[in-house]
């Protein structure tokens, strides 16, 4: 027993089949999930899972301290 769509050769020509690939792929653009968590890696290497506010943007990161003498 065989099905009758296996193995059946595809009978529109090349340009007919290119065109399915030209032109816009998605009608909209997706919405990206927002995340929250923040994963972090601690010193043996396995992962830390902090929860992030509710706004999905990670906290700024604290501005390093100033060279000595660098600037003026």
């Amino acid at each position: 027993m065989f099905s009758k769509y296996e193995r059946q050769k595809d009978k529109r020509n090349y340009k007919e089949r290119k065109t399915i690939y030209v032109g816009a792929q998605y009608a909209t653009p997706t919405e990206r999930i927002k995340p929250s968590r923040m994963v972090k890696w601690n010193e043996s290497g396995m992962p830390n899972y902090e929860d992030l506010p509710e706004g999905g943007a990670p906290p700024p990161a604290a501005e390093p301290a100033a060279e000595a003498g660098g600037e003026e």
